[in-house]
């Protein structure tokens, strides 16, 4: 597993800024991998959170299924105001008012990430006793680079959820974006 270097954290935030701007109008969600998971999770879902959903694609497909759930996405660029559903976040950081709360927190954005495990950890923070969190990531897609920092094969990102705390008991692959797959997790002490 490699992780880009960046000359430092504002080094990350610039180019994660700039990635998000020239994809903006990108939306890497499927709307039929949002449909899989939800008809996994079943209907008892009050809070939904998206991580890393530059024009809040994910939010509007979950919404979709849970229309009365309170949905919400994260997005490091301050373009985040311009969509609905989205607050300005650094995913990899604790937001205080979101631990414990989500029955569901999914991301196609882990390869965004600059610290893997403290990013699990907080993910994994996130969920509320019954919650489950939905990783989608596409070994093929990752790269170590600018707009891109992780680079890990599905193998590592698999010990990474393990180190994390968090139990895969599922996995989605059929129909996920770039031959990925969606990693079904819960904390170890939640069933």
């Amino acid at each position: 597993m490699k992780v880009y270097e960046y000359k430092d954290y504002q080094d990350y935030i610039d180019n994660q800024v700039s990635t998000t701007k020239t994809k903006s109008d990108w939306v890497y969600a499927k709307k039929e991998t949002i449909k899989k998971i939800s008809l996994i999770k079943g209907i008892a879902v009050k809070n939904i959170l998206c991580h890393g959903t530059r024009s809040a694609g994910e939010q509007k497909y979950f919404l979709e299924n849970y229309p009365n759930a309170y949905i919400v996405g994260s997005e490091i660029s301050e373009t985040g105001k311009d969509y609905p559903m989205t607050v300005i976040h650094d995913f990899n950081k604790v937001k205080k008012e979101w631990v414990g709360k989500f029955d569901i927190v999914y991301s196609n954005s882990f390869d965004h990430t600059i610290t893997p495990l403290e990013t699990l950890t907080v993910w994994k923070n996130q969920l509320n006793k019954n919650g489950t969190l939905f990783l989608e990531y596409a070994e093929r897609q990752s790269r170590c680079h600018s707009a891109d920092p992780l680079d890990a094969t599905e193998k590592e990102i698999e010990q990474l959820i393990r180190d994390s705390g968090l139990v895969i008991t599922d996995e989605i692959r059929d129909g996920v974006k770039h031959s990925g797959v969606v990693y079904v997790c819960k904390g170890e002490m939640n069933d």
